[in-house]
Protein backbone atom coordinates (compact mmCIF):
# COMPACT_ATOMS: atom_id res chain seq x y z
CA UNK A 1 0.00 0.00 0.00
CA UNK A 2 0.97 3.35 -0.73
CA UNK A 3 1.69 4.82 2.48
CA UNK A 4 3.92 8.21 3.99
CA UNK A 5 5.87 7.66 6.84
CA UNK A 6 9.44 8.02 8.55
CA UNK A 7 10.73 5.62 6.10
CA UNK A 8 10.27 6.96 3.13
CA UNK A 9 13.01 8.01 0.95
CA UNK A 10 13.21 11.65 1.09
CA UNK A 11 12.61 12.22 -2.28
CA UNK A 12 9.38 11.79 -4.50
CA UNK A 13 8.63 9.79 -7.48
CA UNK A 14 6.00 9.15 -10.40
CA UNK A 15 5.27 5.23 -10.77
CA UNK A 16 5.32 3.77 -13.75
CA UNK A 17 1.69 4.46 -14.60
CA UNK A 18 -1.14 7.23 -13.29
CA UNK A 19 -2.42 6.01 -9.97
CA UNK A 20 -4.82 8.09 -7.60
CA UNK A 21 -5.63 7.61 -4.37
CA UNK A 22 -5.52 4.25 -2.26
CA UNK A 23 -3.96 1.42 -4.43
CA UNK A 24 -1.60 -1.51 -3.46
CA UNK A 25 1.95 -1.73 -4.65
CA UNK A 26 1.38 -3.78 -7.08
CA UNK A 27 -2.06 -5.11 -9.26
CA UNK A 28 -3.26 -8.42 -7.02
CA UNK A 29 -0.82 -8.12 -4.92
CA UNK A 30 -0.60 -7.07 -1.08
CA UNK A 31 -1.92 -6.70 2.17
CA UNK A 32 -4.22 -4.18 1.05
CA UNK A 33 -6.31 -6.51 -1.32
CA UNK A 34 -7.75 -8.18 1.91
CA UNK A 35 -9.73 -4.86 2.79
CA UNK A 36 -10.62 -3.68 -0.80
CA UNK A 37 -11.85 -5.19 -3.55
CA UNK A 38 -9.72 -4.93 -7.05
CA UNK A 39 -11.56 -4.82 -9.91
CA UNK A 40 -9.55 -5.13 -13.53
CA UNK A 41 -11.20 -3.27 -16.60
CA UNK A 42 -8.94 -4.54 -19.07
CA UNK A 43 -8.95 -5.03 -23.51
CA UNK A 44 -7.54 -7.52 -25.85
CA UNK A 45 -8.02 -10.71 -22.97
CA UNK A 46 -6.02 -8.66 -20.60
CA UNK A 47 -3.56 -8.54 -22.94
CA UNK A 48 -3.81 -4.63 -23.95
CA UNK A 49 -5.08 -1.10 -22.08
CA UNK A 50 -5.79 -1.85 -18.34
CA UNK A 51 -6.60 -0.30 -15.46
CA UNK A 52 -7.35 -1.72 -11.65
CA UNK A 53 -10.00 0.33 -9.47
CA UNK A 54 -10.04 -0.64 -5.69
CA UNK A 55 -13.85 -0.55 -4.14
CA UNK A 56 -15.23 -0.47 -0.20
CA UNK A 57 -18.09 -3.34 -2.01
CA UNK A 58 -18.09 -6.37 -4.90
CA UNK A 59 -18.38 -4.73 -7.96
CA UNK A 60 -20.76 -7.69 -8.92
CA UNK A 61 -23.17 -7.23 -5.66
CA UNK A 62 -26.19 -6.92 -7.84
CA UNK A 63 -29.76 -7.73 -5.97
CA UNK A 64 -30.86 -10.97 -6.87
CA UNK A 65 -33.80 -11.05 -8.99
CA UNK A 66 -33.53 -7.34 -10.32
CA UNK A 67 -31.97 -8.02 -13.02
CA UNK A 68 -34.13 -7.89 -16.67
CA UNK A 69 -34.11 -6.84 -20.45
CA UNK A 70 -35.20 -3.26 -21.14
CA UNK A 71 -37.59 -2.51 -24.02
CA UNK A 72 -38.38 0.67 -25.30
CA UNK A 73 -35.15 2.51 -23.63
CA UNK A 74 -33.93 4.26 -26.55
CA UNK A 75 -35.99 3.40 -30.01
CA UNK A 76 -34.43 6.20 -32.01
CA UNK A 77 -30.73 4.57 -31.18
CA UNK A 78 -31.76 1.70 -33.55
CA UNK A 79 -33.09 3.31 -36.14
CA UNK A 80 -33.30 1.03 -39.26
CA UNK A 81 -30.01 1.58 -42.00
CA UNK A 82 -30.12 1.61 -45.54
CA UNK A 83 -27.23 2.47 -48.14
CA UNK A 84 -27.08 6.20 -48.21
CA UNK A 85 -26.75 5.73 -52.56
CA UNK A 86 -25.62 8.47 -54.76
CA UNK A 87 -27.32 11.35 -52.91
CA UNK A 88 -25.49 14.16 -50.90
CA UNK A 89 -27.83 14.85 -47.69
CA UNK A 90 -27.63 18.25 -45.26
CA UNK A 91 -29.33 16.87 -42.19
CA UNK A 92 -31.47 19.81 -39.74
CA UNK A 93 -31.26 19.92 -36.23
CA UNK A 94 -32.80 17.15 -34.44
CA UNK A 95 -36.03 17.91 -32.85
CA UNK A 96 -37.50 15.85 -30.54
CA UNK A 97 -40.83 15.31 -29.19
CA UNK A 98 -40.19 13.78 -25.76
CA UNK A 99 -37.65 14.98 -22.98
CA UNK A 100 -35.48 12.10 -22.73
CA UNK A 101 -32.01 11.50 -21.13
CA UNK A 102 -28.71 11.29 -23.01
CA UNK A 103 -29.28 7.93 -24.00
CA UNK A 104 -32.82 7.31 -23.83
CA UNK A 105 -32.90 10.17 -27.06
CA UNK A 106 -29.79 9.08 -28.66
CA UNK A 107 -30.72 8.89 -32.36
CA UNK A 108 -28.84 6.84 -34.58
CA UNK A 109 -27.76 9.14 -38.04
CA UNK A 110 -24.92 6.86 -40.19
CA UNK A 111 -23.08 4.05 -39.84
CA UNK A 112 -20.65 1.04 -41.56
CA UNK A 113 -19.80 -1.70 -40.19
CA UNK A 114 -17.49 -0.44 -37.02
CA UNK A 115 -18.48 2.49 -36.19
CA UNK A 116 -21.93 4.54 -35.58
CA UNK A 117 -22.69 8.25 -35.30
CA UNK A 118 -25.49 9.70 -33.29
CA UNK A 119 -27.23 12.44 -32.20
CA UNK A 120 -28.91 13.21 -28.70
CA UNK A 121 -30.63 16.11 -26.85
CA UNK A 122 -31.04 15.45 -23.60
CA UNK A 123 -33.90 17.49 -21.41
CA UNK A 124 -33.95 14.60 -18.83
CA UNK A 125 -31.88 13.66 -15.94
CA UNK A 126 -30.36 10.43 -15.73
CA UNK A 127 -31.65 8.22 -12.69
CA UNK A 128 -29.59 5.33 -13.27
CA UNK A 129 -25.54 4.73 -14.53
CA UNK A 130 -24.57 3.67 -18.13
CA UNK A 131 -21.95 0.87 -19.50
CA UNK A 132 -21.44 0.55 -23.29
CA UNK A 133 -20.49 -3.23 -23.37
CA UNK A 134 -20.28 -3.32 -27.07
CA UNK A 135 -18.03 0.28 -27.98
CA UNK A 136 -16.02 2.98 -27.02
CA UNK A 137 -17.99 6.38 -27.01
CA UNK A 138 -16.70 9.94 -28.17
CA UNK A 139 -19.17 12.27 -27.61
CA UNK A 140 -18.87 16.04 -28.87
CA UNK A 141 -20.69 18.72 -27.22
CA UNK A 142 -22.16 20.96 -29.72
CA UNK A 143 -24.60 22.70 -26.80
CA UNK A 144 -24.82 22.55 -23.46
CA UNK A 145 -22.78 21.24 -20.37
CA UNK A 146 -22.28 19.25 -17.36
CA UNK A 147 -20.30 17.05 -15.06
CA UNK A 148 -19.74 13.48 -16.65
CA UNK A 149 -20.17 11.29 -13.54
CA UNK A 150 -17.42 7.72 -14.34
CA UNK A 151 -16.16 5.22 -12.02
CA UNK A 152 -12.64 7.33 -11.99
CA UNK A 153 -13.81 10.48 -11.17
CA UNK A 154 -15.95 13.57 -12.37
CA UNK A 155 -15.14 15.63 -15.25
CA UNK A 156 -16.72 18.66 -15.98
CA UNK A 157 -17.70 19.75 -19.97
CA UNK A 158 -19.09 22.32 -22.03
CA UNK A 159 -19.59 23.18 -25.76
CA UNK A 160 -16.96 22.13 -27.56
CA UNK A 161 -15.37 19.26 -25.85
CA UNK A 162 -15.12 15.72 -26.58
CA UNK A 163 -15.52 12.85 -23.93
CA UNK A 164 -14.12 9.88 -24.37
CA UNK A 165 -15.94 6.78 -22.41
CA UNK A 166 -13.93 3.40 -22.84
CA UNK A 167 -15.82 0.38 -23.60
CA UNK A 168 -17.28 -1.18 -20.32
CA UNK A 169 -16.42 1.68 -18.13
CA UNK A 170 -19.76 2.94 -15.71
CA UNK A 171 -20.89 6.80 -15.83
CA UNK A 172 -23.62 8.98 -15.82
CA UNK A 173 -24.17 12.65 -17.06
CA UNK A 174 -24.95 15.25 -14.71
CA UNK A 175 -26.35 17.98 -17.70
CA UNK A 176 -26.50 21.69 -16.62
CA UNK A 177 -29.52 23.64 -17.29
CA UNK A 178 -30.39 24.53 -20.57
CA UNK A 179 -30.48 23.34 -23.93
CA UNK A 180 -27.71 20.51 -24.49
CA UNK A 181 -26.96 19.13 -27.84
CA UNK A 182 -24.18 16.13 -28.79
CA UNK A 183 -22.94 14.35 -31.57
CA UNK A 184 -21.94 10.81 -30.43
CA UNK A 185 -19.48 8.14 -32.18
CA UNK A 186 -19.54 4.78 -31.22
CA UNK A 187 -16.22 2.86 -32.08
CA UNK A 188 -17.09 -0.96 -31.88
CA UNK A 189 -13.49 -2.46 -32.92
CA UNK A 190 -10.96 -0.31 -30.86
CA UNK A 191 -10.49 2.71 -28.64
CA UNK A 192 -9.54 6.37 -30.52
CA UNK A 193 -5.69 6.45 -31.10
CA UNK A 194 -4.12 10.28 -31.43
CA UNK A 195 -3.49 10.67 -34.80
CA UNK A 196 0.63 11.71 -35.68
CA UNK A 197 2.63 11.80 -38.64
CA UNK A 198 6.49 10.81 -38.87
CA UNK A 199 6.76 13.50 -40.91
CA UNK A 200 4.87 16.21 -38.15
CA UNK A 201 5.69 14.79 -34.92
CA UNK A 202 3.69 14.04 -31.86
CA UNK A 203 2.40 17.53 -31.25
CA UNK A 204 0.64 18.42 -34.50
CA UNK A 205 -2.38 19.29 -34.19
CA UNK A 206 -2.40 18.27 -30.65
CA UNK A 207 -0.45 17.05 -27.52
CA UNK A 208 -1.47 14.10 -25.40
CA UNK A 209 -0.84 16.92 -22.78
CA UNK A 210 -4.10 18.09 -24.10
CA UNK A 211 -6.29 15.33 -22.51
CA UNK A 212 -7.58 15.79 -18.93
CA UNK A 213 -8.14 12.40 -16.97
CA UNK A 214 -10.04 12.81 -13.61
CA UNK A 215 -7.84 13.11 -10.93
CA UNK A 216 -10.20 13.95 -8.01
CA UNK A 217 -12.01 10.34 -6.37
CA UNK A 218 -15.41 10.63 -4.20
CA UNK A 219 -15.91 7.20 -3.22
CA UNK A 220 -19.43 6.66 -2.54
CA UNK A 221 -20.15 4.92 0.71
CA UNK A 222 -23.85 5.03 0.54
CA UNK A 223 -26.91 2.10 0.42
CA UNK A 224 -29.94 2.29 -1.60
CA UNK A 225 -30.98 1.45 -5.06
CA UNK A 226 -28.72 2.06 -7.53
CA UNK A 227 -29.47 1.17 -11.15
CA UNK A 228 -27.25 0.40 -13.74
CA UNK A 229 -27.97 -0.20 -17.49
CA UNK A 230 -25.56 -2.11 -20.33
CA UNK A 231 -25.97 -1.50 -23.57
CA UNK A 232 -25.09 -5.34 -25.98
CA UNK A 233 -25.75 -5.04 -29.54
CA UNK A 234 -29.34 -3.62 -29.37
CA UNK A 235 -30.29 -4.99 -26.00
CA UNK A 236 -30.35 -3.29 -22.72
CA UNK A 237 -29.79 -5.16 -19.50
CA UNK A 238 -30.59 -3.50 -16.14
CA UNK A 239 -29.28 -5.21 -12.96
CA UNK A 240 -29.65 -3.49 -9.26
CA UNK A 241 -26.96 -3.17 -6.51
CA UNK A 242 -27.74 -2.27 -2.76
CA UNK A 243 -24.27 0.00 -2.81
CA UNK A 244 -23.49 3.11 -4.86
CA UNK A 245 -20.88 1.78 -7.81
CA UNK A 246 -19.02 4.71 -7.49
CA UNK A 247 -17.55 3.27 -4.01
CA UNK A 248 -13.84 4.07 -5.50
CA UNK A 249 -11.24 4.23 -2.86
CA UNK A 250 -8.01 3.97 -5.35
CA UNK A 251 -7.37 3.69 -9.09
CA UNK A 252 -4.53 2.84 -11.73
CA UNK A 253 -4.23 2.10 -15.24
CA UNK A 254 -4.10 3.56 -18.82
CA UNK A 255 -7.88 3.03 -19.64
CA UNK A 256 -9.19 5.96 -18.81
CA UNK A 257 -11.99 8.00 -19.35
CA UNK A 258 -11.08 12.09 -20.52
CA UNK A 259 -11.68 15.22 -21.86
CA UNK A 260 -10.57 16.65 -25.07
CA UNK A 261 -11.52 20.49 -26.01
CA UNK A 262 -11.49 22.01 -30.08
CA UNK A 263 -9.69 25.19 -28.64
CA UNK A 264 -6.64 23.01 -28.24
CA UNK A 265 -6.50 21.93 -31.23
CA UNK A 266 -3.65 23.58 -33.13
CA UNK A 267 -4.24 23.46 -36.71
CA UNK A 268 -1.93 22.05 -39.55
CA UNK A 269 -1.42 25.12 -42.24
CA UNK A 270 0.20 25.89 -45.15
CA UNK A 271 1.05 28.95 -47.58
CA UNK A 272 1.55 27.61 -50.58
CA UNK A 273 -0.92 24.74 -50.90
CA UNK A 274 -4.12 23.36 -49.03
CA UNK A 275 -3.98 21.16 -46.71
CA UNK A 276 -6.18 18.65 -47.49
CA UNK A 277 -8.85 17.21 -45.11
CA UNK A 278 -7.12 14.34 -43.97
CA UNK A 279 -4.38 17.05 -41.99
CA UNK A 280 -6.83 18.31 -39.32
CA UNK A 281 -7.55 14.41 -38.24
CA UNK A 282 -7.26 14.60 -34.48
CA UNK A 283 -8.31 10.44 -34.05
CA UNK A 284 -8.42 7.15 -35.85
CA UNK A 285 -10.71 4.87 -34.88
CA UNK A 286 -10.91 1.26 -36.65
CA UNK A 287 -13.33 2.28 -39.97
CA UNK A 288 -13.53 6.05 -39.46
CA UNK A 289 -11.41 9.30 -38.97
CA UNK A 290 -12.37 12.21 -36.79
CA UNK A 291 -10.89 15.56 -37.79
CA UNK A 292 -11.47 19.10 -36.50
CA UNK A 293 -11.62 22.39 -38.98
CA UNK A 294 -10.96 24.58 -36.76
CA UNK A 295 -9.98 28.73 -36.64
CA UNK A 296 -6.90 29.06 -38.84
CA UNK A 297 -5.37 31.04 -41.51
CA UNK A 298 -6.46 31.03 -45.04
CA UNK A 299 -3.74 29.83 -47.51
CA UNK A 300 -1.62 32.66 -48.92
CA UNK A 301 -0.93 31.51 -52.62
CA UNK A 302 -2.85 28.16 -52.70
CA UNK A 303 -6.53 27.66 -53.33
CA UNK A 304 -8.09 28.44 -50.02
CA UNK A 305 -11.35 26.27 -50.59
CA UNK A 306 -11.41 22.54 -50.83
CA UNK A 307 -11.10 21.02 -54.05
CA UNK A 308 -13.94 19.84 -55.83
CA UNK A 309 -13.48 15.87 -55.09
CA UNK A 310 -14.58 12.49 -54.78
CA UNK A 311 -14.11 10.25 -51.68
CA UNK A 312 -13.63 6.84 -53.61
CA UNK A 313 -12.87 5.26 -50.20
CA UNK A 314 -15.11 7.17 -47.45
CA UNK A 315 -18.33 8.14 -46.69
CA UNK A 316 -17.89 11.96 -45.12
CA UNK A 317 -19.89 13.50 -42.61
CA UNK A 318 -19.63 17.42 -41.16
CA UNK A 319 -21.21 18.38 -38.03
CA UNK A 320 -21.11 22.38 -38.23
CA UNK A 321 -20.13 23.67 -34.51
CA UNK A 322 -19.66 27.14 -34.85
CA UNK A 323 -18.86 29.68 -37.36
CA UNK A 324 -18.96 31.02 -41.11
CA UNK A 325 -18.29 27.53 -42.78
CA UNK A 326 -16.05 28.96 -45.77
CA UNK A 327 -16.60 26.28 -48.86
CA UNK A 328 -20.51 26.39 -48.15
CA UNK A 329 -21.92 29.92 -49.10
CA UNK A 330 -23.95 30.61 -46.36
CA UNK A 331 -26.47 26.98 -47.22
CA UNK A 332 -25.15 25.55 -44.27
CA UNK A 333 -26.03 26.31 -40.23
CA UNK A 334 -24.76 25.78 -37.10
CA UNK A 335 -25.56 22.48 -36.00
CA UNK A 336 -26.04 20.53 -39.23
CA UNK A 337 -24.59 17.97 -40.70
CA UNK A 338 -24.02 17.17 -44.23
CA UNK A 339 -23.28 13.27 -45.24
CA UNK A 340 -21.47 13.49 -48.76
CA UNK A 341 -21.40 9.44 -49.70
CA UNK A 342 -18.42 7.55 -51.46
CA UNK A 343 -17.27 8.25 -54.82
CA UNK A 344 -20.10 11.08 -55.43
CA UNK A 345 -18.64 14.74 -56.59
CA UNK A 346 -18.86 17.47 -53.85
CA UNK A 347 -16.80 20.84 -53.19
CA UNK A 348 -17.60 24.26 -52.70
CA UNK A 349 -21.20 25.93 -53.52
CA UNK A 350 -20.93 28.15 -56.52
CA UNK A 351 -21.36 31.31 -54.27
CA UNK A 352 -17.81 30.39 -52.57
CA UNK A 353 -15.99 29.35 -56.09
CA UNK A 354 -17.10 32.67 -57.42
CA UNK A 355 -15.07 34.65 -54.57
CA UNK A 356 -12.21 32.56 -54.86
CA UNK A 357 -11.88 33.21 -58.39
CA UNK A 358 -12.38 37.10 -57.98
CA UNK A 359 -9.49 37.02 -55.92
CA UNK A 360 -11.31 37.54 -52.69
CA UNK A 361 -9.29 35.95 -49.46
CA UNK A 362 -10.01 36.02 -46.28
CA UNK A 363 -7.85 36.29 -44.20
CA UNK A 364 -9.01 33.41 -41.58
CA UNK A 365 -11.46 30.47 -41.70
CA UNK A 366 -13.54 31.66 -38.75
CA UNK A 367 -15.48 28.02 -37.99
CA UNK A 368 -15.46 24.36 -36.32
CA UNK A 369 -16.33 21.39 -37.84
CA UNK A 370 -16.31 18.06 -36.96
CA UNK A 371 -15.63 15.70 -39.91
CA UNK A 372 -16.22 11.53 -39.53
CA UNK A 373 -14.93 9.96 -41.91
CA UNK A 374 -16.53 6.38 -42.72
CA UNK A 375 -14.77 3.64 -44.44
CA UNK A 376 -17.04 2.07 -47.04
CA UNK A 377 -19.90 1.01 -47.30
CA UNK A 378 -21.55 3.22 -45.14
CA UNK A 379 -25.62 3.52 -44.31
CA UNK A 380 -28.13 6.32 -43.36
CA UNK A 381 -30.88 5.99 -41.11
CA UNK A 382 -34.25 6.81 -41.34
CA UNK A 383 -34.31 8.73 -39.04
CA UNK A 384 -31.31 10.72 -40.88
CA UNK A 385 -33.45 10.56 -43.88
CA UNK A 386 -36.46 12.53 -41.75
CA UNK A 387 -34.17 15.49 -41.21
CA UNK A 388 -32.72 15.55 -44.83
CA UNK A 389 -32.81 19.07 -46.52
CA UNK A 390 -34.70 17.93 -49.81
CA UNK A 391 -33.44 21.05 -51.71
CA UNK A 392 -29.52 20.60 -50.70
CA UNK A 393 -28.53 19.05 -53.45
CA UNK A 394 -29.85 22.07 -55.63
CA UNK A 395 -27.39 24.25 -53.56
CA UNK A 396 -25.20 23.43 -56.69
CA UNK A 397 -27.29 24.17 -59.18
CA UNK A 398 -25.55 27.55 -59.80
CA UNK A 399 -23.35 25.34 -61.95
CA UNK A 400 -26.10 24.58 -64.50
CA UNK A 401 -27.30 28.05 -64.34
CA UNK A 402 -24.71 31.07 -63.95
CA UNK A 403 -23.05 32.40 -66.97
CA UNK A 404 -19.26 31.83 -65.64
CA UNK A 405 -19.90 27.87 -65.36
CA UNK A 406 -22.33 27.61 -68.03
CA UNK A 407 -21.31 26.41 -71.29
CA UNK A 408 -19.95 28.83 -73.72
CA UNK A 409 -18.11 27.88 -76.91
CA UNK A 410 -15.16 30.06 -76.74
CA UNK A 411 -14.36 28.42 -73.08
CA UNK A 412 -11.40 26.17 -74.39
CA UNK A 413 -10.31 28.96 -76.52
CA UNK A 414 -9.84 31.31 -73.56
CA UNK A 415 -8.35 28.77 -71.10
CA UNK A 416 -5.84 28.09 -73.82
CA UNK A 417 -4.86 31.70 -73.82
CA UNK A 418 -4.96 31.88 -69.97
CA UNK A 419 -2.62 29.21 -69.38
CA UNK A 420 -0.39 30.66 -71.86
CA UNK A 421 -0.33 33.51 -70.32
CA UNK A 422 0.46 32.41 -67.41
CA UNK A 423 2.80 29.75 -67.92
CA UNK A 424 5.58 31.69 -65.92
CA UNK A 425 3.97 32.47 -63.29
CA UNK A 426 5.39 31.43 -60.27
CA UNK A 427 4.22 32.00 -56.48
CA UNK A 428 6.11 35.27 -54.58
CA UNK A 429 6.65 32.85 -51.33
CA UNK A 430 9.67 31.04 -53.18
CA UNK A 431 13.26 30.63 -52.74
CA UNK A 432 15.30 32.98 -55.12
CA UNK A 433 16.51 31.55 -58.10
Amino acid sequence: MRLVGPTMDKFEYWSGIPEVGIVPRAPHAGPLLRHVCEQEHGRGGFAGKVSHTYHLYPPNNWLPGETRVLDGLAPLWESPLRPVGGIHHALNIARFTEARDVYGGMARLVANATVTMSVTAPAAPMDYFFEHHSATLVFFVHQGGGVLETLFGPIAYGRGDFLVVPKGIPHRFEAAPGPQYYWVYESFAGDPEKSEAATTGQFITHSRSDYRFPRTLDPRNEAGRFEIVSKVGAVYTRRVHPTHPFDVVGWRGEYLPYRFSVEDVRPLTADRSHVPPSGHTVFRLPGCYLCVFTVRSVEKEGMWLPFFHRNLDYCETIGYHWGDFFSRGGVIQEGMVTVHPVGLPHGPQPSALKAFMDGHRPPMHNEVGIMADFTNPAQISDHALGLSDPGYMASWDGYTTDPRFVHRPDRLADVRAVAERLADARDELRPRP
